[in-house]
């Protein structure tokens, strides 16, 4: 088990981190290649390989602002703190996995221990916030019991 929090929470910091910069990178690549695409004696073409690649930077900046969102979250985490019921910044261990009730990006790693990070709002982290050590939630028939709270 994971014993530190602050290493949880960095490793999903960092995570965010490099989606954004990976994100950045592949918006500037878009609007370069927008920019550059010249006008060619079949106008159709262009004006189509422009609304592309506009198309493809709306979506990437999109993403940027949803993890803009996240990374927003993960900074208002108090990490310090020891609740003993599940809430945003717990991490609960069960009988199954290991969870990060923060944002919802899914499997990762801290310290060669595998976690999930997920959302309270996703329907795992509904069924979690708010319980405590040895309770039992049931999801989709499987019934799971947390061992520890941190």
């Amino acid at each position: 088990m994971v014993s530190n929090k602050a290493e949880i929470h960095a490793v999903i910091l960092q995570h965010l981190e490099e989606r954004m910069e990976q994100g950045r990178k592949d918006y500037l690549l878009a609007k370069e290649s927008r920019d550059s695409d010249t006008k060619s004696s079949a106008g159709d073409k262009f004006e189509t390989g422009r609304e592309m690649m506009q198309r493809e930077m709306d979506k990437i900046s999109a993403s940027l602002d949803m993890l803009k969102g996240q990374l927003a979250q993960m900074k208002r985490i108090d990490i310090h703190e020891n609740p003993t019921r599940v809430g945003l910044g717990s991490f609960i261990e069960t009988d199954a996995e290991n969870y990060y009730l923060s944002v919802g990006l899914g499997k990762l790693s801290c310290s060669g221990t595998p976690f999930y990070a997920i959302s309270a709002d996703s329907p795992l982290g509904e069924l979690l916030v708010g319980k405590q050590t040895n309770e039992i939630i049931e999801l989709r028939g499987r019934k799971i019991t947390i061992k520890s709270i941190l």
